[in-house]
């Protein structure tokens, strides 16, 4: 089951989207417009998007490029009546759209289809990261020494015994703290580790 975030200030093109979603087992978010849209995203684990890029204050490919940067693996869906070349070029080419549509679409089984598909795409990505994240844990706690494990995006993936405000924390081999950097397909973990200190295993 993925979760979807549909942004459009027409309330109608909504609701129906909704409604079809909800009756194929999915969840659904809704917001009139790119800030609400922001908001929800602070807040939520949105697994695709879909937008239409005329929305009113920040438009739908600004939307488009911070979610980009902020939300790699989230996938996006354009369902749009702005046929302007240069702007579907610009949302094409700042995002990470899966499909891009145009109104008015009649949603049927087949674009149905797709847009789950998609976000079975991004809940199974999302699983394999995670599960990296949990190999390294592993790993790490057997070794048997303090660490902390971010994700590049500043997230604790896991730490045993030592305390790091950040991941640009700076190195300090002088008393034994480590920086590591291990580049996956999903992005890029940090590890500080302490080659000093042990950790005692609990019994």
């Amino acid at each position: 089951m993925a979760l979807y975030l549909l942004v459009d200030a027409h309330e109608p093109t909504r609701k129906i989207l909704q409604r079809k979603l909800l009756e194929r087992n999915q969840e659904v978010l809704e917001a009139e417009s790119a800030e609400e849209a922001l908001s929800i995203l602070e807040e939520q684990d949105v697994d695709v998007i879909v937008t239409e890029l005329r929305l009113p204050q920040l438009d739908g490919v600004e939307l488009l490029k911070k979610i980009t940067l902020l939300y790699p693996l989230m996938k996006q869906i354009v369902l749009t009546d702005y046929m302007q070349v240069h702007t579907l070029l610009a949302a094409v080419n700042s995002g990470n759209i899966s499909r891009l549509m145009t109104k008015p679409l009649k949603i049927d089984e087949t674009i149905l289809r797709i847009m789950k598909k998609i976000g079975a795409e991004v809940v199974e990505t999302k699983h394999r990261k995670n599960n990296i994240g949990v190999m390294f844990n592993g790993i790490l706690t057997n070794a048997n020494r303090p660490y902390c494990l971010f994700f590049e995006d500043g997230t604790i993936v896991g730490r045993r015994a030592l305390e790091i405000p950040n991941q640009e924390a700076p190195d300090d081999e002088m008393n034994g703290l480590h920086r590591f950097e291990f580049p996956t397909q999903f992005g890029t973990y940090i590890l500080y580790q302490s080659m000093n200190g042990t950790v005692m295993k609990h019994v």
